[in-house]
């Protein structure tokens, strides 16, 4: 997915465990009698503190917080409204445009200070089905509903809510349409990694428009659509009457005010910039964000939402970055190819050898560069930080030769086949800008001095810098494997296996970033939150990552199906949302 780097966002903030009584009848009842007060609950002033350094920190901030006695949520000022959209990305526009198209008064409320803040403008394209862009390209397309959905749904298990995909999928075709009609443009193309989708199958739409131009069409239709936008707008809690919900307080500025509405719709992007909830639903505080920076992207409405008793889906999971590893210590992490980055981070996704804390092995490392996004993500988040470990010969090779020509040379074909190095024909490119690591010497340096990277002599001293205490076993196992050129452990691909012989040997500590983060509240086929005990809760939809029903982990192997999946519900939770406001 490409991503455009932006200015860095506000710092994040915490969360902690919920308390058991905010789940059920009771604490529903509880959640919305206080609600209807203006009443922000425990979790919400949890969710609002500073964010803990660790996990004994966090544990005691829970007791605090939980100790504490809710706050109420003191309005400047009450407004009367419509429909309230809460997010301006993906999901988010896209609700607000189709809720108007519908004929209903649309209040946009983004937590960012301006449309630079969204990942939803960035993205590199959604994959669809049955859109005039494939309907018109060359040779025509085949690609049906149920190619995507039987596909997606044996990927995941049949974890994800089955009519809500099917749904998805029926509906992208509108939202493309939709974008089309503010005026995108497209093409479809195949991605850089393998995928189930090309050809007359192929369904990723590229967006040929700049993400600048994307902005200035959506400040242009949001002006035509009579959207009332605000910025600097932060969720605080939900707005309940009986068994509705009926608006939203918000913090707008210096101001707090209260959105009394006829429904709501969340769409917020999940929790990436919130690493205590990285901990809580992820279980590691090490996720980075990979534009860069900080995200503003922190829970604020699943955590309003969870306060007033609804349910949380099982699935919580991140859509990886595939350019490389990153270290809150480094200066310059892997981004977007296009960007300056330290080509050190490269080692963390390039195929050689990997290593957990205790220096053993715990993933075919080939993976990492042929399916960073999907089937090579779920590891390096359990095992944050890993450790990619090389000697000088391969730090020579990346700096002279790059990966195209090393893998190449070591038998690796790029036919477009799943048994080929597909792969390679991204890397094999000598105009790309990292066809070849030639600042990788200096940039080594750069990553000794920052903390994140190290040299020495003999694995011995490698080891012990970070505390890998079986370095020395794992590679002499290891480099009998790159001898025999067959990896009995893992079965990883002999142009991958890279002997660790010729000192010095290097280290780099890596961490995984995330475009975005998914997983939140559970809901049905018409977007419509659900509540404890599954059945909808009145006013509330809940549409892109932050709805826990729509996504898996380890995320798709389909480019572009995760921002597909915002627009398809986005338009699915404002199609909704108007009939219920209509009545």
């Amino acid at each position: 997915m490409e991503k455009q780097e932006l200015e860095a966002t506000p710092k994040e903030i915490g969360s902690e465990e919920i308390k058991p009584e905010g789940f059920g009848r009771r604490g529903f009842l509880k959640g919305a009698a206080l609600s209807a007060l203006g009443v922000a609950g425990v979790g919400m002033f949890a969710g609002c503190s500073p964010a803990a350094s660790g996990s004994a920190a966090a544990s005691g901030s829970a007791a605090a917080s939980a100790a504490a006695a809710p706050a109420a949520f003191k309005a400047d000022e009450t407004k009367d409204v419509e429909l309230v959209v809460i997010g301006a990305g993906a999901a988010g526009m896209m609700a607000a445009h189709v809720a108007a198209k519908n004929g209903v008064k649309v209040t946009l409320l983004e937590k960012g200070k301006d449309f630079s803040a969204p990942n939803g403008f960035q993205v590199s394209g959604p994959f669809a089905v049955g859109t005039d862009v494939l309907i018109n390209k060359e040779g025509g397309t085949t690609l049906t509903v149920d190619d995507a959905f039987y596909h997606v749904m044996d990927y995941s298990h049949w974890t994800p809510n089955p009519a809500l995909m099917r749904r998805c999928l029926e509906t992208s075709k509108n939202a493309v349409a939709e974008l089309s009609e503010v005026g995108y443009e497209f093409k479809e193309a195949d991605f850089r990694f393998l995928t189930p989708f090309t050809g007359e199958k192929g369904g990723f739409h590229l967006i040929t428009t700049k993400a600048d131009d994307r902005i200035k069409l959506w400040e242009a239709q949001v002006e035509k659509d009579g959207i009332d936008l605000h910025f600097d707008a932060k969720a605080v809690s939900y707005i309940v009457e009986g068994d509705k919900v009926v608006g939203v307080n918000v913090e707008e500025g210096k101001k707090k005010i209260a959105y009394k509405a006829k429904a709501v719709i969340m769409c917020a992007g999940g929790y990436l910039g919130n690493r205590d909830l990285q901990e809580r639903f992820l279980k590691t505080r090490n996720l980075n964000v990979a534009r860069g920076g900080e995200s503003i992207c922190t829970g604020d409405t699943i955590l309003a939402a969870e306060e007033i008793g609804v349910a949380l889906d099982k699935t919580f999971g991140y859509c990886p970055c595939e350019y490389g590893g990153t270290n809150q210590k480094a200066s310059r992490p892997a981004k977007q190819d296009k960007f300056e980055q330290n080509t050190a981070f490269k080692f963390g996704l390039y195929g050689c050898l990997q290593v957990d804390a205790e220096g053993k092995r715990f993933i075919n490392e080939g993976l990492l560069c042929d399916f960073p996004m999907s089937y090579g993500s779920e590891q390096i988040i359990l095992n944050a930080p890993w450790y990619s470990i090389v000697d000088q010969d391969y730090v020579d090779a990346m700096s002279t030769q790059g990966l195209y020509e090393y893998t190449v040379a070591k038998g690796a074909t790029t036919d477009r086949d799943e048994n080929a190095w597909f792969i390679g024909n991204y890397f094999k490119n000598p105009e790309m800008k990292y066809h070849t690591l030639t600042t990788l010497p200096a940039d080594i340096e750069e990553g000794i001095k920052e903390g994140w990277a190290f040299k020495a002599d003999t694995l011995k001293e490698l080891g012990e810098h970070f505390g890998l205490t079986d370095l020395e076993e794992t590679v002499k196992k290891y480099n009998e494997y790159c001898d025999a050129g067959v990896d009995p452990q893992f079965g990883c691909r002999p142009w991958y296996l890279s002997k660790v012989a010729k000192a010095p040997f290097y280290v780099t500590q890596n961490e995984p970033s995330a475009w975005s983060t998914f997983g939140g509240v559970r809901t049905d086929d018409n977007c419509n939150v659900l509540k404890a005990d599954n059945t909808p809760l009145p006013g509330l939809y809940a549409a892109g990552t932050d709805s826990g029903s729509l996504y898996y982990s380890p995320y798709y192997d389909i480019p572009g199906y995760c921002y597909g999946l915002c627009i398809d519900s986005g338009y699915i939770a404002a199609t909704e949302a108007a009939k219920y406001i209509k009545g």
